[in-house]
């Protein structure tokens, strides 16, 4: 699997081919539109609550393709929970550059609020959730 879908220049996802939503090789739930981000924006928002607020609050993302999910998340807590928002720090495990590019141009309007870390084990200690929600359906 690892060489199917990572090798440098023919993997799947590496490679640049992959073409994932309606017209694609397969599409998620993100490919239908923002409900999954909105519904889990909230879930974020409350187990932040029960948590006790903490500030510096990151959620973790593994496997974010273009970043859709990302960017209707970050648009409903920004909406819905202002005081999370404001919290809140989101962090993407991407090890590709063509795909840390396309993220970026998805989520430029939260630039200020969103970093990128190549892999798991570069990424500091935090406060907050790691979830995928793509990488299990490759």
């Amino acid at each position: 699997m690892d060489l199917a879908l990572y090798q440098k220049e023919q993997g799947y996802y590496s490679s640049g081919r992959a073409v994932v939503g309606r017209h694609g090789d397969y599409f998620t739930n993100v490919s239908v539109g923002p409900v999954f981000g909105q519904l889990l924006a909230s879930q974020f928002a409350e187990i932040w609550e029960s948590l006790g607020r903490p500030s510096g609050f990151v959620v973790v993302e593994q496997g974010a393709h273009h970043g859709e999910f990302a960017c209707d998340l970050l648009q409903a807590v920004r909406a819905d929970t202002p005081e999370f928002f404001s919290e809140l720090r989101y962090r993407i495990v991407e090890p590709f550059p063509h795909l840390q590019n396309r993220q970026r141009e998805t989520l430029s309007e939260f630039s200020a609020q969103v970093d990128w870390s190549e892999s798991i084990d570069a990424l500091p200690p935090f406060r907050g959730i790691h979830f995928s929600n793509e990488l299990f359906d490759a």
